[in-house]
């Protein structure tokens, strides 16, 4: 049942009033009448509670499906909750309460992101508990000690029989071809803004799209497109992206990806390639993301 609102509750109690009849000689309809200003604050009172046990069934609501042992939520709420270097108690397998300031224990806590998938392999189910960490404000993947204190954490915590396998890697290769028409009054033949206040207005929004997706979430070719064309100076919405690939092994084997991708490690990042320096030799690092810049006249 949806909470009422204030002033429903209000008309309830001055329906009430009309019903009772040692009230009948209260007949203002001033709206600072001392029984209307009553009606009132007790009408804010009782929203105040329908609105209290709102938030506590939300939260309630959470806690219980945080609860459920060995959910796939579960899991990663475990995940989070590991503490590198700290000692599990041998009876109950937990940390122990005392013994570390909370400064102490949120330093320990190294696994920033997680997610956990199901998938079955050779009829039998897994649990595949992807992690990273953060370095910098940005993700990456966990040290081997880290990853290797998260194993054996899981195999104290873990119910009897169940098959865990644990992965953090370095954040999946993203190349990109744009053609990003634009406004000649907003932005210049590079993309940056005539007015100098962003040199990569658009690389800044496809970087921004993508350490803001959600931890092992699907990377959609049509939500990017909607955030560049958001972005000031695109010229009638014209964005086009020609072609996007991604990576995760070594030596890499690119994917085309054709309307969305789920990265292997969870996360993904521009890739930075080396290609052949005509002019030095050797090779040179450029940046998997090209942006084609073409000037168009905004049609009014």
């Amino acid at each position: 049942m949806a909470t009422p609102t204030i002033d429903q509750i209000k008309n309830q109690i001055l329906t009430e009033k009309a019903n009772q009849e040692a009230l009948n000689g209260i007949t203002s309809t001033s709206k600072v009448a001392l029984y209307n200003l009553w009606a009132y604050i007790v009408a804010f009172c009782m929203w105040s509670v329908y609105k209290s046990w709102e938030i506590f069934r939300v939260e309630l609501d959470q806690k219980i499906r945080e609860q459920k042992l060995y959910s796939l939520l579960w899991y990663r709420n475990m995940a989070l909750e590991y503490r590198h270097g700290h000692p599990l108690d041998d009876t109950t397998g937990t940390y122990p309460g005392t013994g570390y300031t909370d400064d102490q224990i949120e330093a320990a806590k190294v696994v920033s992101r997680a997610s956990v998938n199901e998938i079955e392999i050779n009829k039998r189910k897994h649990l595949f508990i992807k992690m990273a960490k953060e370095q910098n404000d940005e993700l990456v993947k966990l040290s081997d000690a880290e990853k290797a204190g998260v194993e054996q954490y899981f195999a104290r915590i873990k119910p009897a029989g169940t098959k865990i396998v644990t992965l953090s890697d370095d954040p999946d290769q993203l190349k990109l071809q744009v053609t990003f028409y634009y406004n000649p009054l907003v932005l210049d033949q590079n993309g940056a803004r005539i007015d100098g206040s962003d040199n990569e207005p658009v690389q800044s929004a496809i970087k921004d799209y993508l350490s803001n997706l959600k931890f092992n979430g699907e990377f959609m070719l049509s939500e990017l497109v909607d955030i560049l064309q958001e972005v000031e100076g695109c010229a009638d919405g014209e964005v086009y992206v020609k072609s996007a690939e991604a990576n995760y092994l070594e030596p890499p084997v690119w994917t085309p990806i054709e309307s969305s991708y789920i990265a292997n490690s969870g996360y993904m990042e521009i890739a930075v390639l080396e290609e052949p320096d005509p002019v030095n030799g050797g090779t040179m690092e450029v940046s998997g993301l090209e942006i084609e810049f073409k000037p168009k006249t905004v049609q009014l």
